[in-house]
């Protein structure tokens, strides 16, 4: 059930992007030079999913640099390096800076918490990074953000989600995609909510090891209290948006694509039914919620709680997987039969292999960061519809609220001001 557990290998990927070409300068210097990783964020995703893997592809890349604003981490995940390759050249760093600052260094992990993913992936394509950075965006305009400065960059830059290279999910789109259920009707996708924390609750001084002034980063300045810092920052809106962007990130990205609204989003959300919030004066996100979305070609999506389950209903049928990277499960056999398809989404053994590609081949990334920005404002969008306790009318051509000062004042928050965009990127209007 826990996909930051699911570490091995996959066949395919599922995909919406071309395989779009790059400038020459994005390039690698030499296709056969190997592609300088460092790691910006080593807790668990950050080790056991994400450097594990670069880990296991020592043709295309080396980690040269890990990091972490726990001192602990990034030693351990310098002795993994080092273990693995015997030697100990790792460096390690505690401030992220020191990364991007290193001309040896081709491209990114980041694996940080939400509010830091779009502030550093944009100083990294600033230093000429390329950059694999986990989903999702803080908010909606930093979304927008991100996209314009990876396009004017060009560098290369791929949403860190399996997702999108897992067989079900690729057989499930080329399905959908090839028109085996006639035209999509509507989606159903179920998010996992996970229990509190019930130890790690009182505010106390940080670990000496820890910098939790740079782990506030961007956001505003609150206590640390140890289970709100590390994996349950998401159950907090100041650092993520709960589970509707962490686990939706995931399904909702499959049902933006099959519905082909990738690069677009829907026009109206509407919650219904009883709304729940944590409210112990620790973690504010949403745990039970009804979001019923509406996009301009007349598909419907509703989103509530689940175990991971998505399925799409069509006018000829319908196909289901029940819980997350599950088998799939159809109206009839018929369905399953791709012989003759028309569409063929791309493929890769996982989000790693594609992006260490793209950046020797010169070209975009699977997911990209368009692609990303418009997943998560789809699920940005229902958030705030469930803080509004009202139906929202979403234009996302203009990428704003239809009549609404309110919700679109809710595109954006707040930032500390050393770590504004203002500051970091002053040539991009935020």
């Amino acid at each position: 059930m826990d996909r930051r557990k699911f570490l091995g290998n996959t066949g395919m990927i599922l995909a919406g992007s071309s395989l779009i070409t790059l400038p020459i300068g994005c390039k690698s210097k030499n296709p056969n030079d190997l592609i300088t990783i460092g790691m910006i964020g080593v807790g668990s995703q950050g080790t056991e999913r994400n450097l594990r893997h670069y880990l296991k592809y020592p043709e295309l890349c080396r980690v040269v640099a890990v990091c972490d604003v726990s001192m602990t981490r990034a030693t351990s995940a310098k002795n993994l390096t080092d273990k693995t390759y015997k030697s100990t050249d790792c460096k390690v760093y505690q401030d992220f800076r020191a990364i991007l600052d290193d001309p040896t260094i081709d491209a990114v992990q980041i694996s940080t918490p939400d509010h830091w993913h779009v502030p550093i992936t944009i100083m990294a394509a600033l230093k000429g990074k390329h950059v694999c950075c986990e989903k999702p965006t803080l908010t909606i305009a930093e979304g927008r953000l991100l996209s314009e400065v990876i396009k004017k960059t060009g560098i290369v830059y791929q949403v860190s989600v399996e997702d999108r290279f897992l067989p079900v999910y690729h057989q499930l789109a080329e399905i959908v995609l090839n028109g085996r259920l006639g035209a999509v009707k509507h989606i159903e996708v179920g998010l996992p909510v996970s229990d509190l924390p019930k130890k790690g609750l009182e505010i106390t001084a940080p670990p000496a090891d820890l910098d939790y002034d740079m782990w506030l980063g961007p956001t505003k300045e609150i206590p640390f209290i140890y289970s709100r810092t590390f994996y349950h920052f998401r159950w907090n809106d100041a650092f993520s948006g709960g589970v509707i962007t962490d686990w939706g990130a995931h399904l909702c990205d499959t049902a933006q694509l099959i519905s082909g609204n990738e690069y677009s989003g829907p026009t109206e959300v509407t919650p219904s039914g009883e709304t729940l919030f944590y409210n112990d004066g620790i973690f504010n996100t949403a745990y039970q919620f009804d979001l019923n979305y509406k996009y301009a070609n007349d598909i419907t999506v509703h989103v509530g709680v689940g175990n991971g389950n998505i399925k799409v209903i069509g006018e000829e049928g319908w196909i289901e997987s029940k819980g997350w990277n599950q088998k799939l499960i159809g109206s009839d056999e018929t369905i399953f039969d791709l012989k003759d398809k028309k569409v063929s989404l791309p493929t890769a053994d996982n989000e790693f292999i594609d992006f260490l590609r793209s950046i020797k081949e010169g070209r975009k990334a699977v997911y990209t960061a368009e692609s990303g920005h418009r997943t998560s404002s789809m699920l940005h969008c229902g958030n705030i519809a469930l803080k509004l306790n009202r139906k929202l009318e979403w234009d996302p051509l203009k990428e704003s609220f239809v009549n609404d000062i309110e919700a679109d004042k809710m595109k954006k928050r707040e930032m500390r001001e050393k770590w504004s965009y203002s500051k970091i990127c002053p040539q991009y209007p935020y």
